[in-house]
């Protein structure tokens, strides 16, 4: 399986892209590129980003932590799992989710799912 191609980060571009991180696959076969804020003219946002990929017919790692999380769906269309409950997603889908609400995404749907993924730390409640 390979990461689909995306642009490289180009210094002469600074301002305009925020470059990826080097990506790595995790046992279920996900692929995950953290955003290199950093390198960036941003590189002290209050949050953190990535780009997962999961491949067709695969699935997320059901997930549960602490931060507050949104994802946005950028290319193809599956199932979203929180705290057990199903719901179909695909392309410019948005969901957020609580603080340790458990979550995960199945490319049920026989596409490639491309997923970014926004978190920061829950305020104190």
């Amino acid at each position: 399986m390979t990461a689909p191609q995306v642009p490289q980060f180009q210094p002469e571009a600074a301002g305009a892209l925020v470059p990826f991180g080097p990506t790595e696959v995790e046992p279920d076969g996900v692929t995950v590129a953290e955003a290199d804020f950093a390198r960036s003219v941003l590189p002290r946002v209050p949050f953190k980003a990535a780009r997962f990929t999961v491949p067709a017919g695969g699935s997320s790692s059901p997930d549960q932590h602490e931060v507050q999380e949104i994802w946005v769906l950028h290319a193809g269309s599956g199932t979203l799992e929180v705290d057990g409950e199903r719901s179909p997603v695909g392309p410019g889908s948005m969901v957020g989710f609580a603080s340790q609400s458990v979550h995960e995404i199945f490319a049920d749907q026989g596409e490639e799912l491309v997923v970014y993924s926004f978190w920061w730390s829950a305020p104190d409640e």
